[in-house]
């Protein structure tokens, strides 16, 4: 179990979630800080928060940018960073956007009577800030791709963290000298688009005990030298 000088390093998470056997119902912990596991040899027993001490058969780490800081607990080096991507909106024109547009090393995406534009890269930690140069970019760049959402009115503006690895690619199975965890995580800017077959193949390698062959090329032993 983590011990209680490391609190610095805990891990606030945006939500716990624990799948419970078939039948039974799931049990979901939002806004649950979680400090820390517990085991007995190989296995993890337990996922400690700041309110309880949860039982578990498997282990799936999850946690986007701060993988690494979950690696810091089982020993292992997880090599995840953060990498912030400033976001706006505009109101939709009167014409309005009906798909995603890509270009100018943005993209276009239309959300109900917004239309999202994003998005920056900047290796700045975990700084989550927009800045001015952000969104100058950001506006510049719909300005070249269809003019009539730059003349509409600005109305947000936010930032967020992608989980990035060395080789931009994501780290999925089995972690290292661990029996029941699985590891699931920087998948860099394509989170959304990797998420249902990322959940598929975790979920067959759970019930079949195999590693699907789709995956096999995105472990953590890649990074070993």
């Amino acid at each position: 179990m983590l011990q209680k000088n490391h609190r610095s390093k805990h891990l606030k998470s945006s939500r716990l979630t624990i799948r419970p056997p078939k039948g039974s119902e799931l049990s979901s912990y939002p806004h649950e800080e979680v400090i820390g596991f517990q085991h007995h040899d190989s296995q993890i027993t337990e996922i400690v928060t700041a309110c309880r001490s949860i039982s578990c058969k498997y282990l799936i780490i999850t946690a986007g940018s701060w993988a690494a800081q979950c690696g810091e607990w089982l020993n292992l080096n997880i090599p995840v960073t953060p990498l912030k991507g400033e976001i706006i909106s505009y109101c939709q024109p009167s014409h309005q956007l009906r798909h995603i547009i890509f270009g100018e090393g943005a993209y276009l995406a239309p959300k109900g009577e917004s239309i999202i534009v994003g998005a920056t890269k900047a290796d700045t930690g975990f700084d989550t800030q927009v800045t001015e140069k952000g969104a100058t970019w950001l506006q510049n760049a719909t300005a070249k791709l269809i003019p009539s959402p730059a003349q509409s009115t600005f109305t947000s503006a936010w930032a967020g963290l992608r989980p990035k690895t060395p080789d931009t690619r994501p780290i999925l199975g089995p972690a290292p000298q661990w029996g029941n965890v699985i590891l699931a995580t920087g998948h860099n800017n394509v989170g959304i688009i990797l998420s249902t077959i990322t959940g598929q193949t975790i979920t067959e390698m759970i019930i079949t005990n195999q590693m699907p062959q789709i995956i096999q090329p995105f472990t953590l032993e890649r990074f070993k030298t």
